[in-house]
């Protein structure tokens, strides 16, 4: 267990590293052009599917997606990219962004890595 706890934060640690270090899509690249009211279509790090629409009044609609996580919620931008709190959820998860080579973007939550000292 030990071993996979520290394999979790050591991975956690490389993605907020990659997207620091990568070229950011900025707060208003992403209004402008993703989150513009058209469908957005996804796919998740294990294959899921889903289509998000993000309303220029701050709503959005995302329907696929695992059973349960559909629905109506809000969204907003913040310094580095967006923030979106969706369905039931009593928690808003923040987001950046990384131009993809072929006109895509890639989209990382943005949380950040535990830090352990003795």
């Amino acid at each position: 267990m030990p071993l996979l706890l520290g394999l979790a934060a050591a991975f956690a640690a490389l993605l907020t590293v990659a997207a620091s270090a990568a070229e950011l899509v900025p707060p208003q690249i992403l209004k402008r052009e993703w989150l513009d009211g058209r469908t957005v279509s996804t796919v998740g790090p294990r294959g899921g599917k889903s289509d998000f629409s993000f309303r220029s009044d701050g709503t959005l609609t995302r329907t696929g997606g695992r059973a349960g996580t559909g629905g109506e919620g809000r969204w907003r931008l913040d310094g580095d990219g967006f923030c979106m709190t969706l369905g039931e959820a009593k928690q808003e998860s923040c987001y950046v962004a990384i131009p993809g080579d072929d006109g895509s973007i890639r989209v990382l939550r943005r949380t950040g890595a535990f830090t352990w000292r003795r």
